[in-house]
């Protein structure tokens, strides 16, 4: 099987992983209080983006920004907004920055924390989320972060020599094309 045909299967895989994450982890774990969201799959999305193809990057961020909207929230356009053109910021800001794994880290922190307020500005706005901001921060945002730096931690290497390996193969197909 080639190697760009993992891309599909990845992306359902962490899909589901997202899905079934808050079934399987124990929620009074840490605190009855936090609400630890899993964006491994958004995470995918910006290593796609930053070490393999941008506009792939974009159009899965779109697509999986849709699904997230009719499967999650039931309203179309939240996610929708904000996984492609968080994606895309990625994409401009990492053509000025060296793309190692901690400036990735970094990036990436950023690019959940800016989906998180941006999906709860949303719900704000729509008088869905009626928590205050503080309570974002503290009980939803911060363990956010955490859960996805240890994802980051452990799957950023693997992540980036994967996507590594596909652009080379990409640009070596495209020198044998006329």
């Amino acid at each position: 099987m080639k190697k760009q045909w993992w891309i599909p299967i990845f992306v359902v895989t962490f899909f589901c992983l997202e899905s079934l994450f808050a079934n399987f982890f124990p929620s009074k774990l840490f605190s009855n209080y936090w609400i630890i969201v899993p964006r491994f799959l958004f995470l995918y999305l910006i290593f796609m983006t930053v070490y393999y193809d941008s506009k792939k990057g974009i159009i899965y961020g779109a697509i999986i920004g849709l699904v997230m909207d009719i499967v999650f929230t039931g309203i179309l356009g939240i996610y929708l907004l904000w996984y492609p053109v968080v994606i895309y910021l990625v994409s401009k800001l990492m053509k000025f920055w060296h793309s190692n794994l901690f400036i990735m880290a970094i990036v990436s922190l950023l690019a959940i924390i800016l989906t998180e307020f941006g999906i709860y500005g949303i719900f704000s706005l729509l008088q869905i989320a009626t928590i205050p901001v503080k309570y974002f921060t503290n009980h939803r945002l911060i363990p956010t972060l955490i859960l996805n730096f240890i994802f980051y931690l452990f799957f950023s290497y693997s992540m980036k020599n994967y996507f590594l390996q596909l652009r080379k193969l990409k640009e070596e197909e495209g020198m044998f094309q006329s």
